[in-house]
């Protein structure tokens, strides 16, 4: 347990007689209260908390053995304690020397298994009680007794008093006879008990407050549940806790200090101020304030990080949550693998070959190698038809970006290369890879929904993409029917016709498929860049069925959304196959490698 320092004691109490008193008087039990303020060795306050304190009372400021004593566990808060004793007169009464003989007593008290600390006289205010004769017989009154106003002067004589008085007529007469008057000797008890005049004008039990105590003992106090000032120095042995707000608006603080923010001298050099309106704090450097940045919790961005370091937030801090490592590579042409950072390739399938097998994602590439074109990213298919395809192209169904009329398949400018090349369905694309990047096959994905993705890998080589729709050649393949309504889940095709290829156009005469319609009646025939073209009829001259990218054109009869809009995916009518009329657009995904 800790040692204390010293213990401040104060009595206020009404402690009851054996005397004889008029029955009208109020009789007060025999019980003290007690309150003081213990602080540590150390001079401050003593934790919150409940202590043992043991109160002992003695006949001699030396004495071995007390005449009374009890134990009391007593709540201290703020260093302050306050309780009673002797108020269980059948069990611990108080000794009859300290009411009824005005002997002297001390008091002394210990905190738990503590020794006892120096003890203190019991002074004047307990005292005052034992005046309590006194007090009641100034208040005494009688009904049929005579006043001194109604007895004339001279009227009585000294023969006829048969007790000692002051015999006098007039005041400041001598009075002899006091001084054998022994119930003058209690009274002349109570002339040094002014304090009682106090005493019982109290208006608690146990306690004092701040307007009984005299100016400069309130000045010591601080309050805890209101407004307080404090003029002077403040200073704190251990921690200040602030559980609520601590208003600096005027305060200046020194070393980790605080100041108005008006003024920054040499003086105030290394306060702080915070501005309210701005909402951030400043620092004095000695000549003028400089505000300070914040930082947040928000994680940096990876390809800002180093390759394989793990990602702190934005005040630097790798402990705040952050996963992942960094991806960032200082290197021209490097990029970061598993960890590492090494040099670019110039595919999504050769850095599969270098590496292994490294996760699906976007990888920089770079296809004509170093001192060329600038590498750029790539969104890389390394798990699906055994990986390393690098997406190309995506297009929306739903617009017409990329129908076949468009002048995206003629030229190798990028389309949204620098937000594109993620797998989603918000951001077409065109790769950088389309006029560059040479390739021996072919991959298409339909997204129509979540629950319907389809994925077709066709052999088919070429130097680029755009070698192959850049010159609008036809370049027919044999896939078959099956292959390419594996695209769409339960695509509709009609039965005849079935031209398939890169650059699909109808034809005007079956034996001579290589003619290509372009008189005005035919131009708004069905067509498509790479796909398959069917019809209803025995030939290829109006075609009503359509799977496929690069959509553009009409068919016959209505459909429920009109073909105009569609320029991936599936298109049908005037036919009696499955899902026939039919109008799905898609997101279409082009894949190479």
């Amino acid at each position: 347990m800790a040692k204390f320092r010293r213990l401040a004691l104060l009595f206020l109490a009404t402690l009851a007689g054996a005397w004889a008193v008029p029955a009208l008087a109020f009789v007060p039990t025999g019980a003290l209260p007690l309150q003081g303020v213990l602080r540590t060795t150390a001079g401050g306050a003593v934790a919150d908390g409940t202590y043992a304190l043991t109160v002992k009372l003695y006949d001699q400021l030396n004495a071995a053995s007390p005449l009374w004593q009890d134990t009391f566990n007593t709540q201290v808060q703020g260093g302050l304690f306050a309780f009673t004793i002797g108020d269980n007169p059948a069990a611990k009464a108080l000794p009859p020397e300290l009411t009824t003989t005005g002997a002297p007593l001390w008091v002394g008290i210990s905190v738990g298994s503590d020794g006892e600390l120096p003890r203190s006289a019991i002074g004047w205010v307990p005292r005052a009680f034992w005046a309590n004769v006194a007090s009641i017989a100034n208040g005494v009154s009688c009904t049929g007794c005579l006043g001194g106003d109604q007895i004339a002067g001279g009227a009585i004589s000294a023969d006829k008093i048969g007790f000692n008085y002051a015999g006098s007529a007039s005041a400041g007469g001598p009075a002899t006879s006091a001084l054998t008057a022994s119930s003058a000797d209690v009274a002349a008890s109570a002339l040094t008990a002014a304090s009682a005049d106090t005493a019982k004008d109290l208006n608690c039990s146990g306690c004092v407050s701040l307007s009984n105590l005299g100016s400069d003992a309130k000045a010591a106090f601080v309050t805890t549940t209101g407004a307080s000032t404090i003029t002077g120095d403040l200073t704190v042995t251990g921690d200040l806790m602030v559980v609520k707000i601590l208003d600096l608006t005027s305060a200046i603080i020194l070393g980790g200090r605080f100041g108005p923010g008006n003024t920054c001298t040499a003086a105030t050099s290394g306060a702080f101020s915070w501005d309210a309106t701005a909402h951030r704090f400043s620092l004095c450097d000695g000549t003028s304030y400089r505000k300070l940045p914040f930082c947040s919790e928000q994680c940096q961005d990876p390809s800002k990080v180093t390759c394989g370091a793990a990602i702190p937030d934005i005040c630097g801090d790798t402990t705040s949550g952050c996963t992942g490592t960094g991806t960032y590579c200082p290197g021209a042409g490097a990029q970061c693998l598993g960890g590492t950072c090494s040099v670019q390739y110039t595919s999504c399938q050769a850095l599969k070959t270098a590496v292994g097998n490294p996760p699906t994602g976007p990888y920089q590439i770079d296809p004509d190698g170093p001192g060329g074109n600038a590498p750029f990213m790539a969104y890389c298919d390394m798990t699906n038809n055994d990986g390393g395809w690098t997406l190309v192209m995506k297009i929306n169904g739903g617009a017409q970006t990329f129908n076949y009329d468009s002048s995206q398949w003629t030229t190798a400018t990028p389309y949204q290369q620098d937000t594109g090349y993620n797998w989603d369905q918000t951001t077409e694309l065109k790769s950088a890879a389309y006029g560059t990047l040479p390739f021996s096959a072919m991959r298409v994905t339909m997204w129509l929904n979540a629950n319907s993705v389809q994925t077709v890998a066709f052999p088919q080589g070429a130097p680029s993409l755009l070698q192959l729709f850049g010159q609008g050649a036809y370049q027919p393949t044999y896939f078959g029917r099956s292959a390419w309504q594996g695209l769409i889940q339960g695509g509709s095709l009609l039965p005849n016709c079935n031209r398939e290829g890169f650059n699909v156009r109808p034809y005007s005469n079956p034996s001579s498929a290589g003619q290509v319609y372009n008189d005005a009646f035919n131009t708004g025939v069905l067509r498509v860049r790479f796909g398959i073209l069917t019809n209803q009829e025995n030939d290829c001259i109006t075609p009503d069925a359509v799977i496929g990218v690069g959509i553009a054109g009409v068919a016959c009869g209505p459909l429920p959304q009109g073909l105009s809009n569609t320029s991936a995916g599936n298109m049908a009518a005037c036919g009696s196959t499955p899902n026939n009329p039919s109008n799905e657009p898609a997101w279409a995904y082009v894949f190479v490698r």
